[in-house]
């Protein structure tokens, strides 16, 4: 630990890493549980913004793009059963009921994200730079098959796997996590609107209730990870394996220091920068090719 000290400078620079710690292992402790599941909001947003490069609403777009996650945050599953299949796996468009702009403009980053053929599917289903047609039944998406590489607790690797990408992304598009808090903070009243009209009146699949809990509680955690991945190099990465941390704990099982948690990291980057781009840029391709 103390090499890594001088890694980040003096001892001004230690404290505040020292009360930074402090505040995300209370931050962590309430909100650990909701965390894991969606890890990778920065990347949808990424994806949405070089799909709908001219779109009027941006803020909208891009919490369409993050907002099928809300399914995660579902506390009560006997009032929202199938929150995962209605978002992800047998999503459903909400354009046929989106009334103007702002919620056409939510409703376009909401279909960037599914499992069917979107970003997700991209993620956990289907890698394009290693599929073989040999052997489809080996065929996974991009993160999982970089998980499977790091030889820890699987889904503590996706999370590692998931986090490294958005960190990537970031320094491909520097105003990232900036457009993740705005897009989080600013999201027009009509997004919900539109949600309430399809899951709640039309869907009857949940309840006002439900809905507005679960996203106030996605929205919640997401502010927290995007102002941890909006911090200059290397708080950033301080306080994501920070917030790792406590994650491998109370998800996981798993007693790790911030040491360790921090080379998982470095190692989930090391596995991704070579060729995440090209997976992320194929995955955009063959989503514009489902919008036309």
């Amino acid at each position: 630990m103390r090499e890594f000290y001088r890694k980040i400078g003096k001892e001004e620079k230690m404290k505040k890493f020292l009360k930074l710690g402090t505040f995300l292992a209370i931050v962590t402790l309430t909100l650990a549980p909701t965390l894991a599941p969606a890890f990778n909001p920065a990347t949808h947003i990424y994806i949405a913004d070089q799909l709908f490069p001219e779109s009027p609403h941006k803020v909208d777009l891009y919490y369409g793009s993050t907002a099928p996650d809300i399914a995660n945050s579902v506390t009560n599953e006997e009032r929202w059963p199938t929150a995962f299949y209605d978002t992800h796996r047998d999503f459903i468009d909400l354009r046929g009921c989106a009334i103007g702009p702002i919620q056409k403009a939510f409703a376009n980053g909401w279909l960037t994200h599914n499992e069917e053929w979107g970003a997700d599917y991209y993620a956990h289903i289907y890698d394009p730079l290693y599929y073989d047609p040999n052997n489809p039944a080996l065929d996974d998406g991009y993160v999982v098959n970089k998980a499977k590489l790091l030889p820890i607790e699987y889904n503590f690797a996706h999370f590692a796997i998931e986090v490294a990408i958005d960190l990537l992304l970031k320094g491909d598009d520097p105003k990232l996590a900036d457009k993740l808090i705005i897009a989080n903070l600013l999201r027009s009243w009509q997004d919900r609107n539109l949600m309430v009209r399809v899951f709640v009146w039309e869907e009857k699949k949940t309840d006002w209730l439900t809905l507005a809990a679960s996203e106030l509680t996605f929205r919640d955690v997401v502010g927290r990870y995007a102002w941890a991945l909006s911090l200059p190099y290397p708080w950033d990465r301080i306080a994501l394996v920070q917030l790792g941390v406590q994650l491998a704990q109370e998800l996981y099982g798993i007693d790790a220091s911030f040491g360790e948690v921090w080379q998982i990291l470095e190692a989930a980057i090391g596995l991704c920068e070579g060729d995440y781009k090209g997976a992320i840029d194929s995955a955009i391709k063959g989503i514009q090719d489902k919008l036309n």
